[in-house]
């Protein structure tokens, strides 16, 4: 077996020195099933997090979080993976944030719909933002896209996100155009913003 794959299938395992945050307190890993119930509350948290009157909704949600993230994660398909940040101690370890990064067909009604690269589902624990966690995140997701042999990765984001729009454009994503379908100015939402960032070799 090729020594820079991990234990899941397909994704290069990166050295300690990019893996690691602060002398090894986080670490950016690929996702097991173990992780799937941590890993669905920082979801639930992030997407999701309902109080007050409505805050019986929260548990609901993130148990189907948790059903679909599971279901996936038991999957081994080619090009996709997710990632976990972790803070780490010498007895116990918390996770933090994750990512998920696909191939997919980003416009399917285009006249030749191509597949390339897609960031989804980037979270971190409101306790542990503005620490550089959502960058570590994104980097490893395009250490993964230039092991894959893509050239670019894309990604969605609100328009009213003012702080995601940041992280994005400081770390080389650029606004394509923006989506707003007939659903979403019916209701009155933000429009979607297609970002994307060209990778080098």
């Amino acid at each position: 077996m090729n020594p820079r794959l991990s234990s899941v299938w397909n994704i290069p395992q990166l050295s300690s020195a990019d893996a690691t945050l602060s002398q090894s307190t986080l670490s950016i890993r690929p996702a097991t099933l173990e992780d799937a119930r941590a890993l669905a509350t920082v979801l639930t948290h992030s997407f999701h997090h309902y109080q007050g009157t409505w805050g019986w909704l929260t548990p609901l949600l993130r148990l189907g979080v948790y059903e679909d993230l599971h279901h996936r994660l038991k999957q081994t398909k080619e090009h996709h993976a997710c990632f976990v940040a972790a803070m780490q101690t010498t007895t116990t370890e918390e996770i933090v944030g994750t990512v998920e990064i696909s191939v997919r067909y980003l416009n399917a009604l285009a006249i030749a719909p191509a597949k390339a690269p897609y960031i989804s589902n980037l979270a971190v624990n409101p306790e542990y933002r503005r620490l550089g966690i959502a960058r570590k995140l994104l980097a490893r997701c395009e250490t993964q896209v230039r092991y894959w042999n893509y050239g670019s990765v894309a990604l969605h984001v609100l328009e009213n996100n003012q702080a995601a729009k940041q992280l994005y454009l400081s770390c080389g994503y650029d606004i394509k155009y923006a989506e707003r379908p007939l659903s979403a100015w019916v209701l009155r939402r933000p429009r979607r913003l297609f970002v994307q960032k060209s990778l080098s070799p």
